[in-house]
């Protein structure tokens, strides 16, 4: 299969979209927890950012101070937005070992690619592999973590950019042995 002229790797049937599917479930967990979050504390707000950005239009988007207030309020939203997003993914895959919610639904789950790995290095480099995919989308504006969700179609193993930078894949999650009742 080819997209823009680039030929997709074969990949377990079902792969790509429960990894999709799951990301789009803890998206909907994060801007749950952003709104609990903005009803107890006012903060991130993001409705002081729609006022900013109504100010600044209202004035034809020709006042300085105007669109400085707007810059630095959606800044500080977003970035509270994504330090909770870090530590949501960071927190559910150490106390999950290698899941968040989404991936738990999905029934997957991160692995080291070396499995002799100790575990408080496997717990350090999910720590790391989360923090250089949401500094991607804060640094960058996203087009870094576009990049890396990409390359999931470029190998067999769909294994994202930063899957690749700490030697990481996602795999379906081990079935526990349990008694039979």
């Amino acid at each position: 299969m080819s997209f823009l002229g680039i030929e997709a790797a074969k990949a377990p049937a079902g792969m790509r979209s429960r990894r999709f599917l799951a990301f789009l479930l803890d998206a909907c967990v994060v801007a749950a927890l952003s709104f609990l979050l903005y009803r107890f504390t006012g903060q991130p707000d993001f409705f002081a950012v729609r006022d900013a950005m109504d100010a600044m239009d209202a004035a034809g988007g020709q006042d300085a101070a105007l669109t400085a207030a707007f810059v630095s309020a959606f800044n500080k939203a977003y970035g509270l937005l994504m330090l909770l997003a870090l530590c949501y993914e960071i927190l559910l895959q150490l106390v999950t070992n290698g899941s968040t919610v989404g991936k738990l639904v999905m029934g997957l789950q991160v692995v080291p690619v070396n499995s002799s790995r100790g575990r408080p290095l496997q717990y350090l480099l999910l720590c790391v592999r989360s923090t250089v995919k949401l500094a991607s989308l804060y640094l960058f504006q996203g087009i870094p973590f576009i990049i890396c969700c990409l390359t999931i179609f470029t190998n067999s193993e769909c294994r994202t950019g930063f899957d690749m930078a700490v030697k990481c894949r996602t795999v379906p999650r081990a079935k526990k042995q349990g008694t039979n009742s």
